[in-house]
């Protein structure tokens, strides 16, 4: 037995001096279960966090924190920091401990949603999946050995950096539940998984490869799609009905996730982050929180106007902006890049079958004719080919079947 101990603690010691030592740069930095956007959040850490590196996989590192929490934190937690560092850091002021638990953080967001987005408490289904991902790992290595795809290679001049903001996902949380409650939520399982492997697929070839999307399949029979900062994508009935592969549903999804990393219509973020103070996040845990003060004021304007800017058809420049950079990131992850190109046709020239399938509020019909005519001029300069080999038909309908 001595022997065996003495043999352990050379061992361990020798871990101890090899693990790297690394500082967070990122507001909020969410330490996982594994290595992947989906898995567990075990807690938020602040910047200016020490953390031993162990162990890297890909693109996420496994480290251990001085409160002896182990997980994986994204390479982007240690990124050169270009913002504010402080604007979420009180989510933990005036703890001992620099880190909120999961439980305190998913109290915050949902505090956070339900203080400042009038009718995020509306009586509809409770969209939140915010402890419970869709996905698991098993599904999702089944579902990434069905693609071959070229190596990765680097990111482009066209993608925006992204952080994660907490403040935006609980503001989030509290739009997406009052979309849900307006349009109803399909519980359609099968589906909602596919259209979240799809997702957490693809948000690996961009870059906040690290948020946690969740997708949802709104019970509307036109075609639209909605974006909610903190990473909520919402996919109409409709909008499947107007796909026929699993390539041009992608091409859906990704044009949705280039509108959150890009923060496409967030126009009074920079206008309100200044003022913002996370601390009001935990208001929902304090019962009484008083007169509401210029902050609070500037911060509940930000998330009516992110609403009505949601709701409101479609800025030609950035749908086009978005259809441009979804359609790199099919290319990186084995979809046919196209896909984009047809569905946009199939809206724009509707069959008589399908007259009623496209919803005006979702985009004007002349600025539709443009994004399309954009859209094949890209295929055109960048050389992209429709492969069927890459459009995963019999997939797509087999998942579908029951929305169409």
């Amino acid at each position: 037995m001595k022997r065996i101990l003495i043999l352990i603690l050379p061992f361990l010691m020798v871990m101890e001096s090899n693990a790297q030592k690394l500082r967070t740069t990122q507001p909020t930095n969410y330490l996982r279960e594994g290595p992947a956007s989906y898995f567990q959040i075990v807690a938020a850490i602040p910047s200016s966090v020490d953390v031993n590196k162990v162990e890297q996989k890909g693109s996420w590192l496994k480290v251990k924190t001085e409160q002896n929490d182990i997980g994986w934190l994204s390479e982007n937690s240690f990124a050169n920091a270009k913002g504010s560092k402080s604007r979420d850091e009180n989510i933990v002021k005036g703890k001992a401990s620099t880190r909120a638990s999961r439980a305190e953080l998913a109290a915050a967001v949902k505090g956070f949603g339900k203080k400042y987005v009038d009718g995020s408490e509306s009586e509809g289904e409770d969209i939140s999946k915010y402890s419970n991902p869709v996905v698991t790992e098993k599904d999702m290595d089944q579902f990434e050995h069905s693609f071959t795809i070229e190596p990765f290679r680097g990111y482009m001049n066209i993608e925006k950096p992204f952080d994660l903001q907490f403040h935006e996902e609980g503001i989030g949380l509290g739009i997406a539940q009052k979309i849900a409650a307006q349009k109803g939520i399909v519980n359609d399982k099968a589906a909602t998984l596919y259209i979240n492997m799809i997702g957490n697929y693809l948000s690996k070839y961009t870059k906040a490869y690290d948020l946690g999307f969740r997708f949802y399949i709104l019970n509307d029979d036109r075609a639209s799609a909605f974006a909610v900062p903190g990473g909520y994508i919402f996919i109409s009935k409709g909008m499947f009905k107007a796909c026929t592969n699993e390539a041009e549903l992608a091409g859906v999804i990704a044009h949705e996730m280039v509108h959150v990393i890009q923060r496409h219509g967030v126009k009074e973020l920079k206008k309100s982050e200044a003022k913002i103070k996370a601390e009001y996040a935990f208001a929902e845990l304090e019962e009484e929180t008083g007169p509401m003060g210029d902050e609070e004021k500037e911060l509940e304007e930000y998330a009516d106007n992110t609403y009505q800017n949601l709701i409101s058809p479609r800025l030609l420049s950035y749908e086009t902006d978005a259809d441009r950079i979804a359609m790199i990131y099919l290319k990186r992850a084995g979809y046919d890049p196209t896909g984009i190109g047809s569905v946009l046709q199939r809206l724009q020239e509707p069959t008589t079958a399908t007259k009623d399938i496209f919803d005006e509020n979702y985009m004007k019909k002349d600025d539709l004719r443009e994004r399309l005519l954009k859209v094949q001029q890209v295929i055109r300069d960048e050389g992209y080919r429709s492969r069927s080999d890459r459009q995963y038909a019999d997939r797509f309908n087999n998942y579908t079947a029951q929305l169409r």
